[in-house]
């Protein structure tokens, strides 16, 4: 499940180091990937349980049953995502530049930097609104620890995921951010959010692994480019993601999305 698809399987391998630690991030993603699933199963199986028009007759010996076997399930899915992320910190620490595209992916004009410090930190989710997405009414989840003056030895960390159910099958995909290609942009003030014409409050871009798996394929992945767009209407908080490749199978807009659960916010100082 966690190995990516390793190229050139020759007498004779020539992968380079740039080819090398992206492989190695891919397999990170793949192990979240796979453990997003299963946590994703534990909340169906809840779910399932509570649920009284099919279970008239569960007792309170069987939801503390379940409720017990989901408990050992996260504490050991937390156990596996704290050694991922020290995985993941190594490999960061190897990767001295951003990779470089023989073509620009995605062609947009500067962003201007605000004169505020700010951050993005937390997770927030929610469903995508763009209906000529593949993965368009799914689920959308944004991890973030993006601090562009936080200690050199605590690094950016944000990972996007998807996932869209239809009956028995799914798709998903995960993108981890290369850290040291994160930039972020703030305006020079708060905008109200009064639509996608307004100023966004914070922009995030950068570089990084995306892997995607879709029914009866076998997994792929891929270096991409991606601009995250979040802000906030009040109590309410929204974001978009545009993810570009030379490759059209890993573009992807998720509209706008309005952030339904979760604690993701921007803090500037």
């Amino acid at each position: 499940m966690s190995l990516p698809n390793i190229p050139n399987i020759t007498p004779i391998i020539t992968i380079d180091r740039e080819e090398a630690l992206t492989m190695l991030l891919a397999s990170i993603a793949l192990e979240e990937m796979g453990l997003a699933h299963i946590i994703n199963a534990e909340g169906e199986k809840i779910q399932y349980v509570l649920n009284t028009e099919i279970n008239k007759s569960v007792s309170i010996k069987d939801i503390q049953e379940v409720n017990q076997g989901v408990e050992r399930v996260i504490r050991s899915t937390t156990k596996l995502q704290m050694l991922l992320q020290e995985k993941l910190e190594n490999i960061i620490s190897l990767i001295h530049q951003r990779p470089q595209f023989s073509e620009p992916p995605c062609s947009s004009p500067a962003e201007p930097k605000g004169k505020f410090d700010c951050i993005l930190t937390g997770f927030g989710e929610g469903c995508l609104t763009n209906k000529s997405d593949i993965f368009y009414g799914g689920i959308a989840s944004v991890e973030s620890s993006v601090c562009p003056s936080c200690d050199k030895e605590a690094p950016h960390s944000l990972k996007y995921t998807l996932c869209k159910k239809g009956g028995s099958h799914a798709i998903s995909a995960i993108l981890l951010a290369i850290p040291e290609s994160i930039e972020v942009y703030c305006p020079k003030k708060p905008q109200p959010c009064s639509g996608m014409e307004e100023p966004d409050l914070l922009i995030i871009k950068g570089q990084g692994v995306m892997a995607i798996k879709e029914v009866g394929q076998r997994l792929v992945q891929c270096t991409v480019c991606f601009t995250l767009r979040f802000w906030e209407c009040g109590c309410h908080s929204k974001l978009q993601m545009i993810i570009c490749n030379p490759n059209p199978k890993f573009n992807h807009d998720s509209g706008v999305v309005s952030i339904k659960s979760g604690n993701l916010k921007k803090t500037c100082r």
